[in-house]
């Protein structure tokens, strides 16, 4: 949780730092600076995001949380073929992970291959459909 807050933290200030040098106000050398910093600082929380998932998945080869940690982020760097292997592991290790049939589908969207990634969305809705009926019988059950 501690990585997806830092992670959050680092594309809060990207983004606030990329608003600031939209200003009409800055000057133009300022805006160049502004913009740098923010890349880096992107850069930077994307780069310790995957090394992060990575020791995870170093220190817990059968972590499916942590290969589908690591494929978003690949996934939102334009990574849309690690992304893929990623959360294929992912759902090897859980198949009933409905978030990463939706990831890997997304990237493989991404990709041009629309039958491939409609099959993981089919799959994430039968999965969430089954979790859902699951839940209500549990609330109905005495």
């Amino acid at each position: 949780m501690k990585n997806y807050s830092r992670f959050l933290f680092a594309a809060l200030i990207t983004v606030m730092l990329g608003g600031v040098a939209a200003c009409d106000n800055a000057a133009e050398n300022s805006k160049n600076i502004v913009l740098s910093t923010a890349a880096k600082v992107g850069k930077g929380a994307v780069d310790g995001s995957i090394t992060e998932f990575t020791k995870a998945i170093k220190i817990d080869p059968k972590s499916a949380r942590a290969y589908s940690g690591r494929g978003a982020v690949k996934f939102a760097t334009g990574d849309n073929q690690g992304a893929i292997a990623d959360f294929t592991k992912a759902i090897e290790l859980d198949p009933k992970s409905a978030g990463s049939y939706t990831g890997r589908g997304t990237a493989k969207f991404g990709t041009g291959d629309i039958p491939g990634s409609v099959s993981d969305f089919a799959n994430a809705a039968k999965l969430m459909i089954i979790a859902m009926i699951n839940t209500g019988e549990e609330k109905t059950a005495p």
